[in-house]
């Protein structure tokens, strides 16, 4: 048996550890959701396709809660327990850093929403080649699949379920997903192939494939990229977890303060025409110069 020292030294192992981990949770802790959906809501898993019904709409949601704590956060805590006598520091989640790193992060998702706004609008029409036509209808079904799934989980009923989805929705995929794909698997391509660069790129790929959508590919690679650098640079993983909690906060916030939105997910909040083009240059050029700030502040921490 390998031992913890001997493990460290051992990216393909470590992989191959994390990818383990990863199945055997993901599968009990499913496995779990779906038997506390069903005792408590009557959650029959062949009916998932029926929206109209609020009781399968709270077993996803329950679902949904349990399996992404089962592949996002069990996994990366046991690696950090198995590999290492300081866990928290291996997951870099034992230190906070430097305080202006968070209101850096913060001024950062807010200037850069207009710029990944027109991404997805770019990454959404987007159309393939005819020969794999067959294909991207098989991409638009899944996609629409996912939107209207989407649009019934951000029904709300008071602040309880305000509360309960930003949970779902936020709180767990900013810790879960930052600690898997950055405080896990970013270390590991790093250290693998002794390239940092090559190792923010790949898990970034990685995370946005994961979540299967690919006419929102390009926006998530962004940001997977973007959480990337910020986590290498400050070495505190709460820098990017503030920043995908932010990312996906707000859609719940805005969703549960303006309902009309979701049903409206046409037209761009940020208008056509000349002016929009304005708002998303100026959104790039202020973003990227926010980033070299993170970059700047950081500059001297020791990256190891």
């Amino acid at each position: 048996m390998l031992t913890k020292l001997e493990i460290e030294d051992k990216p393909f192992t470590q992989f191959i550890l994390i990818l383990s981990l990863c199945l055997v949770s993901v599968v009990l802790f499913s496995i779990i959701g779906t038997l506390a959906a069903a005792l408590i809501y009557s959650f029959n898993p062949s009916e998932i396709n029926n929206l109209g019904d609020p009781n399968i709409i709270e077993g996803m949601k329950l679902v949904q809660l349990f399996s992404a704590i089962g592949l996002f956060i069990i996994p990366p805590i046991t690696y950090g327990v198995a590999t290492s006598k300081k866990s928290f520091q291996k997951l870099s989640i034992s230190s906070f850093q430097k305080p202006i790193n968070y209101l850096l992060i913060l001024v950062l998702m807010i200037v850069l929403t207009p710029f990944i706004s027109w991404v997805i609008e770019v990454n959404a029409n987007m159309v393939l080649p005819d020969f794999m036509s067959g294909i991207e209808q098989w991409m638009r079904d899944s996609e629409h699949n996912a939107e209207q799934a989407t649009k019934a989980f951000l029904t709300f009923n008071g602040i309880g379920s305000l509360l309960y989805i930003l949970l779902i929705v936020a709180i767990v995929p900013a810790i879960g997903e930052e600690l898997l794909f950055r405080g896990v698997l970013q270390k590991i391509f790093i250290n693998w192939s002794k390239n940092a660069h090559l190792g923010i790129w790949v898990s970034a790929i990685l995370f946005s494939a994961l979540h299967m959508q690919f006419f929102g590919f390009f926006p998530r690679l962004l940001l997977g990229i973007l959480f990337g650098y910020i986590f290498y640079w400050s070495k505190s993983l709460w820098v990017p977890i503030l920043g995908h909690f932010i990312n996906n906060g707000v859609v719940v916030v805005i969703s549960y303060l303006y309902p009309e939105m979701v049903n409206n997910t046409e037209s761009s909040i940020f208008g056509e025409g000349e002016s929009s083009v304005i708002i998303y240059i100026g959104s790039f050029i202020i973003s990227a110069i926010v980033f070299f700030l993170v970059w700047k502040v950081n500059s001297r921490i020791k990256h190891v």
